[in-house]
């Protein structure tokens, strides 16, 4: 009996260490994000921090923020329905997409929100409609509490407020594990496990879709931050936020979410007094993806 609890010890340790070596193996040579933006893309400095935007149209601004693991990508669809009446602005967060990604980075709600409120001062954006999906949601509704005078309107795709607290200790106890998550999560088969199980037509998972949402991962420090977040994200909680929300606010929803239910839309609809929800048939939670017109519809109806 020793002997095998012996073996079995030593093997744990050897899957362990193996986790380990994977985890802190350098990551594949990294490209300059400025070498992978696109024709409309622009840089700004803000807090430090080189910030990716793309800018389209003329009228009152609409300003779009991507979920986790996102980028202004996301948005490629609605942005041009958006811009025959609007200036619709969209960013990549600090640790996403083309912005850049500090490796010990402040990438809590309440920081990522300052970010949004600072490139709106750099930019001088004033009075915009807020268009947040899923995270994107949570930190434009951040960014309205925050400064509650500066934002007009508040548009919330799919926001993720109820998604429960992990428990503090295990970011301690399995400290390589965020690492493997960042990493697995920028490979092919890491994004279609996590995009197809987001979508309601899956059809649209491409290789072409996959590629743009991987770019963000061959960019310096991409993995390194991800497991950052994944280590801190223990920390926060997101729910305290709805009640507090005085903005004009829409809610939209999908049907065919489970991670993300209609009933956690009816919760917040109660919770954000004066709120307006708006249910879309025929999507997943990637409603600027697979419903765009419909959205761009949805959104005219809210703010014009």
């Amino acid at each position: 009996r020793p002997k095998i609890l012996f073996a079995l010890l030593v093997a744990v340790a050897l899957i362990y260490g193996a986790l380990v070596g994977y985890a802190y193996f350098p990551a594949n040579h990294t490209v300059d994000p400025q070498s992978l933006a696109g024709p409309e893309s622009h840089f700004v400095v803000v807090e430090g921090k080189r910030i990716h935007y793309v800018q389209q149209g003329s009228g009152s601004p609409v300003v779009l923020i991507h979920g986790f693991g996102g980028s202004t990508y996301t948005w490629r669809k609605l942005m041009p329905l958006l811009a025959t009446k609007h200036t619709a602005v969209a960013l990549d967060l600090p640790g996403f997409g083309l912005s850049d990604k500090p490796p010990r980075g402040d990438y809590s709600l309440a920081a990522q929100a300052r970010t949004v409120l600072g490139f709106l001062d750099v930019l001088s954006i004033a009075q915009p409609t807020l268009i947040g999906h899923s995270m994107g949601g949570v930190i434009a509704a951040s960014a309205a509490v925050q400064r509650p005078a500066h934002i007009g309107k508040l548009v919330l795709v799919e926001p993720g407020f109820y998604h429960g607290r992990a428990p503090a200790f295990l970011k301690y106890l399995i400290f390589p594990l965020p690492k493997i998550f960042a990493k697995s999560f920028y490979t092919p088969e890491g994004r279609s496990r996590t995009l197809t199980s987001s979508f309601y037509h899956k059809e649209l998972v491409t290789d072409e879709l996959l590629n743009a949402y991987l770019l963000a991962g061959k960019t310096p420090h991409a993995i390194d931050a991800l497991a950052h977040m994944m280590r801190t994200v223990s920390d926060e909680s997101y729910d305290t936020i709805s009640t507090r929300i005085t903005t004009p606010t829409l809610l939209v929803w999908s049907r065919h979410n489970p991670s993300n239910p209609l009933s956690d839309g009816e919760r917040l609809h109660r919770e954000i007094q004066g709120s307006t929800l708006v249910v879309l048939e025929d999507s997943g939670h990637y409603i600027q993806e697979e419903q765009p017109v419909k959205l761009a519809q949805t959104i005219f109806d809210f703010i014009d």
